[in-house]
């Protein structure tokens, strides 16, 4: 059974260890044993953990956090976390749009700015960004 320290899980999740104690204290990773004065994460508590990361880093607020993982602490309402989880999906794909759209964007300056500088460096024109610009996919 795997088992961290609060600095181990600290550095493999990039969160600085009071940002975890935070976690804990809000109820997000229940049952953290201690050992000595050393706080010891087991299996269980870095599901729960890998849930908060993912669910944090794609924008979900405390309180929706809160919300969606009390059902198997306390058999919350089903209802309300599909609910909260549903909104969630939903700005994900729209974040997602957005990016790809973004992507697109720069995906076409650098094909733009590797044109000119292999004009540059074989004297051929400079291209112009109309033929580059979205909408003119090559």
């Amino acid at each position: 059974m795997t088992e961290l320290t609060i600095s181990e899980v600290s550095q493999q999740y990039h969160l600085a260890p009071s940002t975890l104690r935070y976690y804990e204290r809000l109820g997000l990773i229940p049952g953290v044993q201690q050992r000595g004065n050393h706080r010891v994460y087991n299996e269980a508590n870095l599901e729960k953990l890998n849930s908060i990361v993912c669910f944090k880093n794609s924008g979900m607020s405390m309180s929706e956090l809160q919300t969606l993982l009390s059902y198997q602490e306390t058999g919350a309402d089903l209802d309300k976390i599909l609910a909260v989880l549903e909104a969630h999906e939903v700005s994900v794909a729209q974040q997602l749009a957005k990016l790809e759209r973004y992507h697109r964007h720069i995906t076409q300056k650098v094909a733009f700015y590797s044109a000119i500088k292999q004009a540059e460096e074989t004297g051929a024109p400079r291209p112009d960004w109309a033929d580059y610009k979205p909408g003119n996919e090559r």
